[in-house]
């Protein structure tokens, strides 16, 4: 397989780390979106344990268990989707920043990963559907 041409930011970054970059960017400015901050509040509780630096516990909406906020994520229910092109900017801003705190969920890291692998063995098996 031949290898990416690095075209972007003087010839140091492929096409795809160039897009990469401004994916996570994006994700990085908007990581405190007050609609995903309402949704990990909704799942939280005063935690009762023995560890006394910890006041909180959020609770998954897949497997229903309890986490340190260390160990949740914030899901988009709907996923943002790819970025690969300009074409791609606006829609994935918008999938987002969903005004609606119901667009998100709080997953432990374990049932966040099973869900995003999921949604990308499915969305390989639609592209190599539509590839034959």
């Amino acid at each position: 397989m031949a290898k990416a041409e690095k075209t972007r930011n003087a010839n140091t970054l492929t096409e795809s780390a160039y897009f990469s970059k401004i994916r996570s960017t994006l994700r990085n400015g908007f990581r405190y979106w007050k609609p995903m901050q309402l949704t990990l509040e909704a799942a939280s509780r005063p935690y009762k344990g023995a560890n006394k630096r910890q006041k909180k516990e959020y609770e998954c909406a897949s497997c229903n268990e309890w986490f340190m906020r260390k160990d949740v994520q914030i899901d988009h229910v709907i996923p943002c989707g790819s970025l690969k092109t300009y074409d791609d900017i606006v829609p994935f801003i918008e999938r987002l920043t969903q005004e609606d705190a119901s667009a998100y969920q709080i997953l432990c890291k374990p049932c966040h990963s099973a869900k995003t692998k999921l949604e990308r063995e499915s969305k390989n098996k639609l592209n190599n559907g539509k590839e034959g």
